[in-house]
């Protein structure tokens, strides 16, 4: 996601809690939360629980009501800060067999990132998009479709193009783009 805050951090937890080893990562400019006169920003790497201090200092009760200090709750007690995608090293991005993205306009940064990176070893990367509203039920839900689809994954050929069957989810296709990309 964009802030690595919800629909990223609530796959992180429900895949790590399935035993599947994961990363999670935001590709925005900073981490924006809902605040009561616009986006209240924090830098990558700002620690979950001192985002959490800081905003039950500024207005408790707000961020109590629009659920964003149990977010952060969530996110301290699955990993330290916020990471950003673009600042991970090559060598480290091109450890990674499948890379999912909850918006079509995240798709398009992790990719045209990607594609400005000096490839090491030209592994495959598959980068998969699941547009997901960035609400707390959405998010859990598509949790569960995304561990269904990690499953599948599990079991295919991660060196060649994933075909069609891996990508099919139960009831048909969700709305999901897909690029194979060598890093």
């Amino acid at each position: 996601c964009s802030s690595n805050m919800n629909r990223s951090m609530e796959a992180h937890v429900i895949l790590m809690n399935h035993g599947v080893h994961v990363e999670s990562y935001g590709c925005g400019s900073a981490v924006r939360l809902p605040g009561p006169t616009g986006p209240r920003p924090f830098e990558f790497g700002t620690p979950y629980e001192l985002m959490h201090e800081t905003l039950a200092a500024e207005s408790e009760a707000y961020y109590e009501k629009n659920g964003v200090l149990n977010l952060l709750k969530r996110g301290a007690a699955t990993k330290t800060a916020p990471q950003r995608w673009q600042d991970e090293p090559t060598a480290t991005v091109g450890g990674f067999d499948v890379a999912v993205c909850f918006e079509s306009r995240l798709f398009e940064t992790v990719t045209a990132d990607l594609l400005q990176r000096e490839p090491k070893d030209f592994t495959p990367l598959h980068v998969i998009c699941i547009d997901t509203r960035d609400t707390a039920q959405d998010a859990v839900t598509m949790g569960t479709t995304l561990l269904a689809l990690v499953q599948k994954l599990e079991a295919a050929d991660l060196s060649q193009e994933l075909p069609d069957t891996a990508l099919q989810q139960e009831g048909g296709k969700p709305d999901l783009q897909y690029v194979l990309m060598h890093i």
